[in-house]
């Protein structure tokens, strides 16, 4: 017999999180969960394998509109799967040459709404932060629109972690120019239920053991902006003599040797969170 998950538990364990998962439920239809006496939502090792195959087609690049054609083996219209992404892109860069802050938070409210963190990053967030950096010439606008998407992801990642009580995990970087990819590591983290930790950006080598001391925490996850050779070593240094998991991902220096408790992620933020959740965050 299939066991049931309550909500949460199923989000912890599919890295999707709840508001999401009520999307696809209200929304698209793709994902119905059975409902107690008292109306709340359990889910089975079936919706499990549901949200895997969405998931695939999400991170194809296809739009969540498309995926319920494609998981009930009907062809998806004859158009470009990119499309949809690009025409949010457009919508955000409108926004934010407009500097448009609160049109620019309610397409960052709705596209959270309709996917996992990880895919909405890569597709959507990353594309249009790379476009207004270029905007050598408006250097406002990739000001603006860092600052905004900070605020938002701190406050997502504060409120979420209100509820969660899982394995603490400490995040870090060594430049503040690889704060929001962490920031929204810390977000798609917490909706498999880490208890995230997150200090700013740039700790110090010496900040990490007192830090993991303080916190109890047995897993370090630490996104490395490129640094120079000297920094690099210093790293190397502190980090072979934690205890704690350690996990890597960005510009990784060359002197950081992986060994029995160094663990190198995949370079995309949606491989790495997909393996950081199924196999080394238990550090079993």
């Amino acid at each position: 017999m299939s066991e049931a998950y309550p909500i949460r538990e199923f989000a912890r364990l599919t890295g999707v999180n709840p508001v999401t998962l009520r999307a696809w439920e209200r929304r698209y239809g793709i994902i119905k969960p059975q409902r107690t006496a008292k109306g709340h939502r359990m889910y089975n090792d079936e919706h499990i394998g549901r949200v895997k195959n969405i998931l695939y087609w999400l991170e194809q690049g296809y739009p969540i509109r498309q995926v319920k054609l494609l998981i009930k083996d009907t062809p998806p219209p004859q158009q470009d799967h990119s499309d949809n992404w690009q025409q949010l892109q457009q919508q955000m860069i409108s926004a934010a040459t407009n500097l448009d802050s609160e049109r620019l938070d309610q397409l960052w409210t709705d596209g959270l709404a309709c996917y996992p963190m990880a895919v909405y990053y890569e597709r959507c967030l990353l594309p249009v932060l790379q476009h207004v950096r270029s905007q050598h010439e408006q250097p406002l606008l990739a000001r603006s629109f860092e600052h905004l998407l900070r605020r938002k992801l701190y406050a997502l990642v504060q409120h979420q972690q209100k509820n969660n009580d899982g394995p603490a995990l400490l995040l870090a970087t060594n430049h503040e120019d690889a704060e929001l990819e962490l920031l929204a590591c810390a977000y798609a983290l917490g909706a498999a239920a880490f208890h995230v930790h997150y200090f700013g950006p740039k700790l110090s080598p010496s900040d990490i053991g007192l830090a993991l001391t303080s916190l109890a925490s047995e897993r370090l996850w630490l996104h490395f902006h490129p640094c120079n050779i000297s920094e690099g070593k210093q790293w190397a240094s502190t980090l072979s003599a934690l205890s704690a998991g350690i996990f890597l991902s960005g510009a990784v220096p060359y002197v950081i040797q992986d060994d029995d408790h160094i663990h190198r992620l995949p370079e995309s933020l949606g491989k790495q969170v997909q393996r950081f959740i199924t196999t080394l965050g238990g550090l079993s």
